[in-house]
């Protein structure tokens, strides 16, 4: 058996290497063609790539908006040093706007401009003839009648009544209280005309009342003037 499998395993090899000479069975035969073969094969539509160029796709490109563009210029430029330094001054000015505003313009809450027309619990014309007005008789009537707000609002005008025969103000009823309080600002009164004007924008032009307390308050420093610019 051994034997056997010796010859047989001579017998491959030699079959082997006989298939494997050149012009054996297995060698393969050149093909020739010629050049009207050659020229009818690349002539053929199928095999026209020779010349073909890759189609690519360029890549797309987005125009940038008008918006985009001014922000973006406008962020750069209060990004540096002279545009940080002017956007604090516009910050600044409108600071201070704010403030003259609400404390200083003639519109503001603490000294607004006197109304011409009166509400319909006093006289309609008082504003107008303020040096013939007995305000001190609407004051003991409203005060009879437990009125603050008009107690409030007689009392005031007849301090201003008073400034005026004393020329130490300019009666105009187109002009602020803090017009009159400025005509004050070189004498004794300014002070408490002062806190006499902010007692009367809050009680007849804000609608608030004062508390009793706040009311004698109010009363007191109205007597101690009235009694200074009597003498």
């Amino acid at each position: 058996m051994h034997l056997f499998l010796k010859r047989g395993s001579v017998y491959f090899l030699f079959c082997l290497y006989f298939l494997l000479q050149p012009g054996g069975p297995c060698a393969y035969a050149q093909r020739t063609m010629s050049p009207a073969q050659w020229q009818q094969l690349t002539g053929n539509k199928a095999f026209g790539y020779k010349n073909d160029s890759e189609q690519v796709t360029p890549p797309k490109h987005y125009n940038t908006g008008f918006i985009q563009k001014f922000l973006r210029g406008l962020f750069s430029f209060f990004g540096s040093g002279f545009g940080n330094a002017l956007l604090w001054l516009i910050l600044i000015g409108m600071g201070c706007y704010v403030v003259y505003r609400l404390f200083f313009s003639k519109d503001s809450f603490l000294f607004s401009r006197t109304k011409k027309i009166m509400s319909d619990e006093g006289p309609k014309q008082e504003e107008e003839d303020i040096a013939n007005t007995n305000w001190e008789a609407l004051l003991q009537k409203a005060s009879a009648n437990n009125d603050v707000r008009l107690a409030v609002r007689y009392s005031y005008m007849w301090l201003l009544q008073l400034l005026q025969e004393r020329e130490l103000i300019k009666y105009r009823s187109d002009k602020t209280n803090y017009e009159y309080y400025s005509e004050l600002v070189t004498t004794d009164y300014k002070q408490p005309f002062k806190q006499l004007s902010r007692q009367y924008e809050y009680t007849w032009y804000g609608n608030y009342p004062p508390s009793a307390a706040a009311y004698q308050e109010y009363l007191a420093t109205f007597d101690n003037l009235k009694t200074q610019l009597r003498r």
